[in-house]
């Protein structure tokens, strides 16, 4: 039987989702008179179309891409569903990471834009592996370069399944395999601690909202799990420095997360920007304070006065004024879509709370016609019945 909890996460992934889905045709566009112009009345689910851009200021990201399809905000928040599902619902970073490098990586299923955060984390875990390889090449060692090469392969996979005395333990054990020889397993032990010595890699120094995108479904197993606070914290600030380790994306990962915790747990509006702000710095609640200020104002104009494009700073606050200004999924929506600029990027936040406080369906719902028109929603459904039930 599900609990009204795993409803409220399950619909906080979904919402997410749908949301980044229903916006992406209008995404980066920076005229609001435009959307309003070619979207009068319903502004979702239009596919992406050059003219619409054209004249004014914009960015067409997402040619190729067909009504109903993600931006690149909500694979992000896919390949975190991933992850979890791949590790029986348990966050592991390097889990995550290899998912998030397999996917938007050369080779990877994922064709269409690469934002910046995106590429400079790739660009990172490349320039670690290159690192890694000369560390090992600098250890004096006699034998075969292809040893140096199969050490560093074996380190690095027992790394991402274990930790202190087992890790060398198993470590020692693949090696044996395939070398059980004691020069050079103690050689394969110094390619090893070079490669600890280097720590874990992280992403871009980015502020960008492509730090939060990949949060809801993290969130929604979490709490669903009733994880610790501590860990529940410290898994929000590791997902986000994957991608983005900058110390106001860094910041902004606990309001965020506190806000989408709130939701599933049955908070309103108010209870959930609350909790959002009890966690925040000073210069994050300043923002959240005037965007609570601003409450008589269209979103629109909040967002305009914040900033349309991408930086945290403009997004976040963006999305609580839209939140503590509507009244039900769809207006909240429409509302981000029309307020333009890096739309899809608050989409994934607002979609997400929203969903989880008005539910599917109904008055103030997800409206059941645009969870339909999701293309990844058979799988997006497995995804969340394996992790959440």
């Amino acid at each position: 039987m599900t609990t009204d909890i795993q409803s409220r996460a399950r619909n906080l992934v979904l919402g997410a989702l749908v949301a980044d889905a229903a916006t992406m045709g209008f995404h980066w566009l920076y005229d609001q008179d435009r959307i309003r112009e070619v979207a009068p009345e319903a502004s979702e689910f239009v596919g992406p179309t050059p003219a619409h851009f054209d004249g004014v200021p914009a960015f067409f990201a997402h040619a190729g891409r067909t009504s109903g399809a993600q931006s690149q905000y909500g694979e992000q928040a896919l390949v975190m569903a991933r992850a979890l599902a791949a590790n029986a619902g348990n966050y592991d970073r390097t889990v995550y990471a290899d998912h998030f490098r397999a996917h938007f990586g050369y080779g990877g299923k994922y064709v269409g834009y690469i934002d910046h955060a995106t590429r400079d984390t790739l660009d990172n875990f490349r320039r670690a592996e290159d690192e890694i390889l000369l560390r090992a090449k600098a250890i004096p060692f006699e034998g075969d370069a292809s040893v140096t090469t199969a050490m560093v392969g074996k380190a690095n996979a027992v790394i991402k399944q274990y930790q202190s005395v087992v890790l060398r333990e198993k470590f020692e054990e693949a090696v044996r395999m395939t070398h059980d020889d004691d020069i050079i397993v103690a050689y394969g032990f110094q390619v090893l601690d070079e490669i600890l010595a280097i720590g874990p890699v992280y992403g871009a120094s980015d502020q960008q909202l492509p730090a939060i995108a990949k949060l809801p479904a993290l969130i929604a197993v979490q709490t669903v799990s009733d994880v610790d606070e501590d860990t529940f914290l410290q898994s929000a600030v590791s997902a986000v420095r994957t991608t983005s380790d900058h110390p106001r994306s860094i910041a902004y990962a606990p309001v965020c997360a506190k806000m989408m915790q709130a939701a599933i747990n049955g908070a309103d509006m108010t209870q959930v920007i609350a909790e959002g702000r009890a966690v925040a710095n000073e210069e994050i609640d300043a923002l959240l304070a005037t965007a609570m200020s601003m409450i008589d104002q269209p979103n629109t104009d909040a967002t305009k006065h914040f900033g349309m494009a991408c930086d945290l700073r403009y997004g976040v606050p963006s999305v609580v004024h839209n939140l503590a200004t509507s009244s039900d999924y769809r207006t909240a929506i429409r509302a981000n879509i029309y307020a333009g600029g890096d739309n899809c990027g608050r989409a994934m936040l607002v979609g997400a709370i929203a969903g989880a406080v008005y539910g599917v369906d109904g008055t103030h719902g997800i409206p059941q016609e645009w969870v339909d028109k999701l293309e990844v929603g058979n799988e997006i459904n497995a995804l969340l019945t394996n992790l959440i039930g």
